[in-house]
């Protein structure tokens, strides 16, 4: 049972992981599409 309960473990955590790197993906996009447009106008 122990072996069972490290291999979900371990396959949660991957999936967790996964979802991490994708959101950080997402993030970096969004940033270099729309960051540099929002840059011009906070600078008046």
């Amino acid at each position: 049972m122990a072996q069972d309960k490290n291999f979900l473990t371990r396959a949660f955590d991957a999936l967790v992981a996964g979802r991490e790197r994708e959101a950080r993906r997402y993030i970096d996009r969004y940033e270099r599409e729309y960051g540099k447009l929002n840059t011009k106008l906070t600078k008046r």
